[in-house]
């Protein structure tokens, strides 16, 4: 019987050997040309209400860029689209009018158009349900308030709360944005977090709770899915602070990774250094690249706002975007919560204006096709 067993075995191991990544390619969903050239920012939902999409546009451009990322769900709790999910109703605020009009207008001018979606920071939801929310722990049924955010937060064990950022995400395709960006898929870590309570907690890891949740918004759309993470977590193997963001983890269902790599969020680290921002910047894609291999694409969000920065100016700004396209970055996003990017627009038009748009160092398809840790092509 062995030699017979031994047969079956040889016959079968191809077939196994293919399926499995065919069963990759059940997940990846493929970026545009577009997508992997994206250099933009960041408008909020109140930008648009005031300015439409023609300011919309005129700020895009005006700064030199050719993506944007608007608001589904912000961190507020509202909802700036016309959606059908109940439980997000009353938090609608109509801010983005005719999204699907929005969007598409956006992308006729040729402006690449990202869905952020906040999944578990939220100042309504919790109000209204607080048994899908973070309680203090000695006042079970009330929600706890982030120490760091001032902030309520969605428990992101709860399987409804992983429901809602799906329905979003089909929302978000249907209105026909080029890209889904997933903001605040953390657990929070901050001095107030001894004090909480999670009303749905399993002895599942924090970072394969959140792989569920990426898993079940990959399953349900085929437009590319981003995550915004922690600056910290680019350079740090796992998840050592618990906010459940393995970011090697996460890769089968993640196309882009935008970890956030402010001065201000980073602030003591490297201080005193004349090219602090550079340097924060350039190894912290640097490493994420080296860790995620050629595949992803790497766009990070950077720091258009004064806070904490050495010096607020024209070079603050190219720093950035020097060390982005020096790293291996495929394109970038700047941050200001206000909508401000005077600072940005001159730099793209002075300093920054030889060093983009980024080359495109090969397509994806071959990337993918690399192993984690081989290096993509200088440029």
């Amino acid at each position: 019987m062995r030699p017979l067993c031994l047969l079956l075995v040889l016959a079968l191991a191809p077939s196994a050997a293919r399926a499995q990544p065919d069963d990759a390619d059940r997940f990846a969903d493929p970026i545009t040309e577009a997508g992997q050239r994206a250099r933009g920012i960041y408008l909020g939902a109140s930008y648009v209400r005031r300015n439409g999409a023609d300011g919309v546009i005129l700020a895009v451009r005006g700064a030199r860029m050719n993506a944007v990322v608007l608001d589904l769900k912000d961190g507020e709790g509202r909802v700036h689209h016309a959606t059908r999910i109940p439980e997000l109703a009353p938090a609608q605020t109509g801010w983005l009018g005719d999204a699907a009009a929005l969007v598409g207008r956006l992308r006729e001018e040729g402006i690449y158009t990202i869905a952020r979606i906040v999944c578990f920071a939220d100042r309504a939801l919790p109000a209204r349900f607080p048994e899908r929310s973070i309680q203090i722990a000695r006042r079970r049924g009330q929600p706890w308030v982030s120490w760091g955010t001032g902030g309520t937060w969605l428990d992101p064990y709860h399987p409804d709360n992983h429901r809602l950022v799906v329905a979003l995400a089909r929302e978000a395709e249907a209105l026909g944005f080029d890209e889904i960006q997933l903001d605040y898929v953390r657990f929070p870590v901050d001095d107030g977090t001894p004090f909480a309570h999670y009303p749905s907690e399993t002895a599942e890891p924090r970072p394969q709770v959140l792989l569920r949740l990426l898993r079940d918004v990959d399953a349900a759309v085929s437009i590319p899915l981003g995550v915004d993470v922690f600056g910290l977590a680019a350079y740090r193997d796992g998840d050592p602070s618990g906010l459940g963001q393995d970011l090697e983890l996460f890769a089968r269902h993640v196309e882009v990774y935008t970890p956030m790599l402010y001065v201000h969020s980073m602030r003591n680290w490297r201080r005193g250094e004349p090219d602090r921002a550079f340097r924060l910047v350039f190894d912290g894609v640097q490493r994420l690249r080296e860790r995620l291999g050629a595949e992803p694409v790497i766009r990070p969000f950077l720091q258009a706002f004064p806070t904490s920065a050495d010096s607020f100016d024209e070079a603050f700004i190219h720093d950035q975007v020097r060390a982005s396209r020096r790293a291996g970055a495929d394109g970038f996003l700047f941050w200001h919560p206000g909508h401000a990017y005077s600072m940005v627009r001159r730099a793209m038009h002075g300093r920054s204006r030889s060093i983009v748009p980024f080359p495109v160092a090969e397509p994806l398809a071959r990337r993918r096709a690399r192993r984690p840790g081989q290096p993509v092509a200088a440029r």
